[in-house]
């Protein structure tokens, strides 16, 4: 069976600045860490209860409480709790009256600054308003967006083991070369100059390889050390590190895994690294690609196999980072 390529269009997503300002919501965490129990006594449960049934019935998803107020929208195929719903008085300086409210990441909701909670509410008094608010805003997260939400963490994964190898490099660097500044450590200096830059490093070089014998013995075994570190410094600093974002999850009863190829992970590839979620992924049309585990590559699967045995926010290079949730950032 061949993978499915899904439609570009039909998972493009509109982001915008606003929404690295979303908290996402693990359906993990919302499922382990709901305070509402059966002994719970919910002031507005008369209404708000009816409503979320009325919006998982809508939209064929699933709702969790999230407090004795407002219940968690989910979906078993999705990591991410896709909204709430609740009833109450959320507005800022409100009167006290009551309203259903419907949040979600694709609301924008103009009278209230993006960093306040209320710029992803929609509330009204009218039940048929909200579930029309429900049946908007509520949707699926692409798997574009998801390879979004955690990217800047795999980044920094990535970026960490340069981070190691240029403190090792100037550790035996400082055994070597007394002089400072001489010769460029920083990550982004490090990928626009030369490696033959420094006629003192080439000198030394071309000595080792000759087998000069150098008076202080212990100095011979630094160099070896010293060029093993700067050559590994070089090779990580400038490498460009592309990734497969990989959503593994259940659908109609089997396993599927949608693919999101990412051309470049590093920070040093990018001019405003801060703004790397979402945005980056979801805004490009990067290709889609559903894959059984029949059909799913080779190579995938065997680092998939070494990611599942760690620990969520865990990093091995040349294999992935572990995102937790059934998620992961394959290296290519």
């Amino acid at each position: 069976m061949a993978p499915n390529k899904i439609l570009i269009n039909k998972w493009r997503t509109t982001m915008t600045s606003t929404s690295m300002n979303y908290d996402y919501k693990l359906v993990s965490e919302a499922l382990t860490s709901s305070p509402v129990t059966t002994s719970t006594s919910a002031r507005y449960n008369e209404y708000i209860t009816p409503f979320a049934k009325r919006v998982c019935k809508e939209l064929r998803v699933r709702m969790i409480g999230r407090d004795p107020a407002s219940y968690w929208i989910y979906r078993d195929d999705c990591p991410y709790v896709l909204g709430w719903v609740g009833f109450g008085d959320y507005r800022d300086a409100g009167d006290g009256t009551p309203m259903y409210v419907v949040q979600a990441r694709t609301i924008t909701n103009g009278k209230y600054a993006p960093y306040n909670s209320q710029f992803f509410m929609k509330m009204s008094t009218k039940f048929n308003v909200a579930l029309r608010n429900a049946k908007k805003f509520i949707r699926m997260m692409s798997p574009q967006e998801l390879a979004g939400t955690r990217m800047r963490d795999a980044s920094n994964a990535v970026d960490n083991v340069v981070e190691v190898a240029m403190n090792e490099y100037n550790e035996i660097r400082a055994k070597v070369i007394d002089v400072s500044g001489m010769y460029s450590t920083t990550l982004h200096e490090r990928a626009s100059r030369s490696s033959d830059s420094s006629i003192l490093l080439n000198e030394l070089r071309h000595l080792m390889n000759s087998n000069h014998e150098f008076i202080d013995a212990s100095f011979s075994n630094d160099l070896v050390t010293f060029f093993a570190k700067h050559d590994e410094l070089n090779r990580l600093s400038t490498r460009i590190v592309p990734m497969w974002f990989v959503h593994v999850y259940d659908r109609m009863e089997q396993q599927v895994f949608d693919v999101v190829n990412i051309d470049e992970i590093t920070r040093k590839h990018r001019a405003t690294f801060a703004g790397i979620p979402v945005t980056i992924v979801a805004d490009t049309g990067a290709e889609v690609t559903r894959y059984t585990p029949d059909t799913l590559p080779e190579e995938i699967m065997q680092k998939l196999s070494v990611l599942n045995i760690l620990q969520a926010n865990q990093y091995v290079d040349d294999v992935g980072f572990s995102a937790g949730d059934g998620m992961f950032y394959v290296l290519r």
